[in-house]
């Protein structure tokens, strides 16, 4: 039994593989997740591949609770599973985007932009030849609004509603939060759609992505748990190191 785990800035992920099906998904609060790790892995698995953005409390919490099982602790590499790391420092790049850019690998050969809103945006742009351009990284929607909230002390408004002209605080900001990410978006596409010559692609995952689903002018394809996808890729093909 196959557990992948996607330990972000605020929630973890996680599901259950049996080597020919998804058993299951699911998601806590990070925090409450490092709390007690048992109290939401409802198997005992036999393999544990994991991406850890979250740090070494996530860590240290889960060998804690899974003190028997082989933790593979998946890394960025220069090259696995058809996709080459062009970044500066290969080791550098987070392990839940080399996930989400394998899975996008394996879900298409064509360019693609891989796009994932959450705690923060990412915008990874992965060519036709498996090579990974390069990528942004912008504040995700509510980091955004809680910068608003913190910077200034006129500008605390309850949720709002995306509309063309806003008369109100409120529905100010999320527009502006919506106009924001689908504007890094559209400007990496235009760049990337450049320099391959040709139109890309675009995969969205992440919690927030449905914020923009209505309003994003290109098509796109919504993958819920891409990087667990991705680390079941890289489970298949070899351990992660």
């Amino acid at each position: 039994m196959l557990l992948t785990i996607d330990a972000g800035n605020s929630f973890v992920k996680w599901g259950y593989h049996d080597g020919r099906a998804w058993l299951s998904h699911e998601r806590a609060n990070l925090t409450a997740f490092c709390t007690d790790p048992l109290q939401y892995l409802e198997r005992y698995p036999t393999r544990v591949v994991v991406s850890n953005v979250a740090g070494i409390i996530f860590q240290d919490a889960l060998m804690r609770a899974l003190p028997n099982i082989d933790l593979c602790w998946a890394k960025a590499e220069a090259q696995a599973c058809g996709v080459s790391n062009h970044y500066d420092k290969p080791a550098q790049l987070g392990s839940d985007r080399w996930a989400a850019l394998i899975a996008a690998r394996a879900i298409t050969s064509a360019p693609c932009l891989v796009v994932s809103i959450g705690t923060a945006l990412t915008v990874d742009m992965l060519a036709e030849n498996g090579a990974f351009l390069g990528g942004l990284i912008a504040p995700g929607p509510q980091l955004m609004r809680e910068a608003l909230a913190h910077g200034t002390d006129a500008i605390q408004p309850p949720d709002g509603n995306f509309v063309p002209f806003p008369s109100n605080t409120a529905d100010a900001v999320q527009t502006g939060v919506i106009y924001a990410l689908l504007g890094t978006i559209e400007q990496a596409a235009a760049a990337f759609e450049a320099k391959q010559g040709a139109g890309a692609a675009c995969i969205l995952t992440g919690g927030a992505a449905n914020l923009i689903t209505p309003y994003l002018n290109r098509p796109y394809q919504l993958v819920d748990n891409l990087v667990l996808e991705g680390l079941l890729v890289m489970a298949k093909e070899e351990k992660p190191s």
